[in-house]
């Protein structure tokens, strides 16, 4: 064998283990990843949670079904944040509620639940093909509507959201309003009754204009409410927009007492 046909079968050696070991390389650092991915996704100890998870380059695919939205965003940004991922592919799919109307108890709970929801905030939702829009106003503080998309996003069946939200202005002529109408509505004898009650009396108040939304029992405090509002100290104008018990049961029988239907 000449010296010119040796140096030939030994490149082409090279070539051979070098092609053969690519491809295992490639593989073995793609479990690396997914074991990676893997491990971040079962930090979190979440009922109902099951995903599977397939890597390819620096590319994540995620499959299975969960229970929330939550749920799936969860997985996806955890996915995200994983060193060594570049992008990630969803198939996750959310598992149907247990029918329209606990879909709508589910959301009313979250709203009504949240802790920082006030007589100066009103939200009422409206729910299409699993997706929850939120409507209404909320005071600035804290982030309310993030906080609600969150509340809401864990409810099981909840497909999608969206926020319609308005922000109130936190300015201190409207702070002085608040708490002056709070007072007058709330400390008059008519109305210790619906201390607590939602959707009760909500007082929102927008430079000085004054919304009175929710549900009162009788038409007599309706109108008490309206004429405790005009007196007080600031108001500019007053839109009585409360109902009767007896109204809202008649105007959307099927409706939540917090407004999602």
């Amino acid at each position: 064998m000449t010296r010119t046909q040796c140096i030939g079968r030994s490149i082409a050696a090279v070539f051979l283990v070098t092609f053969t070991a690519a491809p295992a390389m490639a593989a073995s650092a793609d479990d690396d990843l997914q074991r990676k991915v893997e491990r971040r996704l079962s930090k979190e100890e979440v009922v109902g949670f099951s995903v599977e998870t397939a890597v390819r380059g620096n590319e994540v695919t995620l499959t299975g079904e969960v229970p929330s939205l939550w749920h799936k965003e969860w997985a996806i940004e955890r996915a995200s944040d994983t060193e060594g991922v570049v992008s990630v592919v969803s198939y996750l799919t959310i598992r149907d509620a247990d029918g329209p109307h606990a879909l709508a108890r589910g959301v009313a709970e979250a709203i009504r639940r949240y802790p920082y929801y006030t007589v100066f905030d009103y939200v009422s939702g409206s729910i299409e093909d699993s997706i929850v829009t939120l409507h209404g106003v909320v005071t600035a503080r804290p982030d309310k509507p993030g906080d609600l998309y969150e509340r809401v996003s864990r409810v099981p069946g909840v497909k999608g959201i969206v926020t319609d939200l308005d922000v109130l202005s936190p300015g201190i002529g409207d702070e002085r309003i608040r708490a002056s109408l709070a007072r007058g509505v709330y400390g008059h004898p008519a109305f210790h009754r619906y201390v607590g009650l939602d959707p009760g009396i909500h007082l929102i108040v927008r430079n000085g204009y004054v919304t009175l939304k929710g549900a009162v029992l009788t038409q007599a405090d309706r109108i008490q409410a309206d004429a405790i509002a005009r007196r007080t100290f600031g108001v500019i104008k007053v839109d009585n927009q409360l109902r009767t018990k007896a109204e809202m049961l008649k105007a959307a029988p099927q409706q939540d007492a917090a407004g999602v239907k």
